[in-house]
């Protein structure tokens, strides 16, 4: 299971991976937004299913998730408390 590790704004996001900008691409499969970094090179993250459609990436945040993946949402995802089964 890919758990998230945490929620950031795009604008963290885009900081993170050195982007000096970012717009979303309607693809074939989905919106995605992708990067221009600074180092020239692009790079992309998926937009999440039910959250297709949006104008501009600022209005996104982004999911990390344990693994390292990244993927845009609207949703804001609050933890709602902790039960242990051990």
């Amino acid at each position: 299971m890919n758990n998230i590790e945490k929620q950031i704004t795009m604008s963290e996001y885009a900081k993170s991976i050195n982007a000096i900008n970012g717009e979303i691409v309607a693809g074939p499969n989905g919106d995605f937004i992708s990067f221009t970094l600074k180092s020239g090179n692009t790079a992309t993250i998926p937009v999440g299913g039910n959250s297709q459609g949006m104008d501009s990436p600022i209005e996104l945040e982004v999911l990390i998730f344990e693994d390292g993946g990244a993927v845009a949402t609207v949703n804001q995802y609050v933890g709602k408390g902790v039960v242990s089964f051990a």
